[in-house]
């Protein structure tokens, strides 16, 4: 095992002189997020906010702040919504009133998440935060899918290596420039590198380390969480009552709790463990890149959203899905949209209504042959994700929620309405397709893309042998009646729906579509983000985390038996490409 590095601390080393507030404004900068105060516990609390998606609540350590994760936010909130206090006593945050009571630190946190996420979240805890996580999840836990422990108090007594604990002690009585950088050298692993990454945004951050450290009134509650929740073991017995999925994120040279401790409670309790290299107590800082990597395939493996639990037509089903569905699905489609757009002979200028537009699959590709496109779904988190994307093609697309069943259109308004993988989706198909046909224009076009005979379709294929791995009897969706996905499978069925929206000159072509992957696990994403039924279900069967890490085993050994030379597996499933004339 390598040894942490040292570094003198010298005058040259150090900053200019930086205001407080200006470091903290320096260090927002850029931050994707907003800031506002909600009253929790009677407490006045600061909180960061950002982006869209199932929901991550940040814990910061002791003596920090919510924008002590400024690396890893931004990248996060790519398919998250973050939300990241400052405890209490801490950054922008009151002190607490009186003597730190544990009960309400405890209900504190239940009330941010009651208050902030709309879906159970993924707790992270950092240090002391992971403290408070663990004794939030130990007694119930309400509001979470998952906890996530990074390098957290709490799992032994106190008892950091002997320079961490003397730098500390030697910090928190007199938080000078020098004690602090004294410090850092034990909280990194390298504090030169973190400087130089850093470059004058460790100034800033340095700064208000410094004025937090020196604030009086602060003292009295961050040595009162140390002491209820940093100092103490947690009962193994009380760990041993979380219910919620549970993993540990652990720098390997964490001079704090060491890597040993982990290592214990991973055995003891089933949680799995990520070790990031070259970090100590801090990987978030020192290694984002890192520590982001792990706690997605944390999150991917052990965290699943319950999607099952939520009723799969509803919009709080799409908005659930719809930032995996984004990473996972979107771009995978875009060249058979392509296709059906110019056999539906999608025009530049030509005005294009996209119905169950997802983020953007067929809107994406109608804007870029210059059709003027307006896409509608029930979920804004997936409208917003389209936005997202349309920005960064530079493409004008005018989105709205809208239910498909019941279009707020006027008749004959666009040109060409189309649906690709969405209104086969519909409880009520047929009234979604006499929707499209209604707002096209006389001589417009109706162009819906599903998918074709379900017995052909590879990626179904792969995961009924992948799930007969645990479940021996699992024949797959039922056929009779079909499940939504198939519902117009049969291009008989396609054509006789569009025939009795009363469209004319009709044709359904039935195509191949070839998707790539290069892992079981890549597959295993794609179908459990590709619509909310596939988690309903998978949902029925009952499968354990240790189950399901067999399936993902099994489809990756499936992979891996079909990959050419490129590393690369294409799987092929038939689509019919309906299209009628009004």
């Amino acid at each position: 095992m390598n040894k942490a590095r040292r570094v003198e601390t010298t005058k040259e080393q150090s900053g200019p002189v930086i205001g407080a507030e200006e470091a903290r404004l320096r260090l927002l900068t850029d931050l994707p997020v907003a800031e506002r105060r909600v009253q929790l516990a009677g407490i006045s609390t600061n909180v960061f906010e950002g982006g869209i998606g199932p929901p991550f609540v940040l814990l910061h350590g002791p003596g920090e702040y919510a924008a002590k994760w400024f690396r890893v936010i931004p990248e996060l909130i790519k398919t998250h919504r973050v939300i990241a206090p400052d405890l209490p006593g801490h950054g922008k945050s009151n002190a607490i009133d009186g003597t730190v009571d544990t009960d309400r630190v405890l209900a504190w946190l239940g009330e941010l998440i009651e208050q902030t996420c709309q879906s159970p979240a993924v707790l992270v805890g950092q240090v002391l935060g992971g403290a408070i996580a663990a004794r939030y999840a130990a007694a119930g836990g309400a509001g979470l899918r998952c906890l996530v422990l990074s390098d957290a108090l709490g799992l032994t007594p106190f008892q950091p290596a002997p320079e961490f604990g003397e730098a500390l002690m030697t910090f928190a009585t007199e938080p000078s420039e020098e004690n602090h950088d004294r410090l850092w050298q034990r909280c990194a692993f390298d504090l030169d590198r973190l400087r130089t990454d850093l470059g004058t945004t460790w100034d800033n951050f340095k700064a208000y380390n410094l004025d937090r450290a020196r604030t009086a009134p602060l003292k009295p509650t961050q040595h009162g969480l140390m002491e209820q929740f940093g100092i103490p073991e947690i009962a193994p017995d009380d760990l041993a009552r979380i219910e919620v999925p549970t993993v540990l994120i652990w720098g390997r040279h964490d001079l704090a709790t060491s890597l040993n401790v982990a290592e214990r409670a991973s055995a003891r309790h089933g949680w799995p463990l990520y070790v990031i290299e070259d970090a100590a107590d801090d990987p978030a800082i020192e290694q984002p890149a890192a520590f982001v990597e792990a706690l997605r395939e944390a999150i991917s493996r052990y965290g699943e959203p319950a999607a099952s639990d939520i009723p799969p037509h509803t919009r709080e089903a799409w908005d659930h899905i719809a930032p995996g569905y984004d990473r996972t699905n979107t771009e995978t489609q875009m060249q058979l949209a392509g296709e059906a757009l110019l056999r539906a002979e999608l025009q530049s200028g030509m005005r294009f209504l996209d119905v169950a537009c997802g983020s953007g699959a067929l809107a994406i590709p109608a804007a870029r042959l210059g059709a003027e496109v307006v896409a509608v779904d029930q979920s804004p988190v997936m409208l917003q994700l389209l936005q997202d994307r349309a920005r960064k093609d530079a493409l004008a697309i005018d989105t709205s929620v809208m239910d498909g069943h019941a279009l707020q259109f006027e008749a004959e308004s666009f040109d060409i309405a189309g649906s690709q993988f969405g209104v086969m989706l519909f409880p009520d198909m047929p009234a979604g397709i006499r929707e499209m046909a209604r707002v096209v224009k006389p001589g417009g076009t109706v162009l819906v893309i599903t998918y074709g005979d379900p017995h052909e379709v590879d990626f179904l294929r792969f995961l009924v042998g992948a799930v007969q791995s645990v479940r021996p009897g699992f024949e797959g969706p039922s056929v009779a009646p079909p499940p939504l996905p198939f519902q117009l499978s049969d291009p008989e069925r396609l054509r006789a729906e569009l025939e009795a929206a009363g469209l004319k000159k009709i044709r359904v072509e039935t195509t191949t579509e070839r998707t790539a992957f290069s892992s079981g696990e890549e597959l295993w994403n794609w179908i459990i983000w590709s619509n909310p039924i596939v988690e309903e279900v998978l949902g029925e069967l009952g499968l354990t985390k240790s189950e399901r890490d067999t399936v993902r085993g099994v489809l990756d050994e499936m992979v891996q038996e079909q990959t050419d030379d490129s590393g690369r597996a294409y799987l092929t499933n038939p689509v019919n490409i309906g299209i009628g004339k009004k």
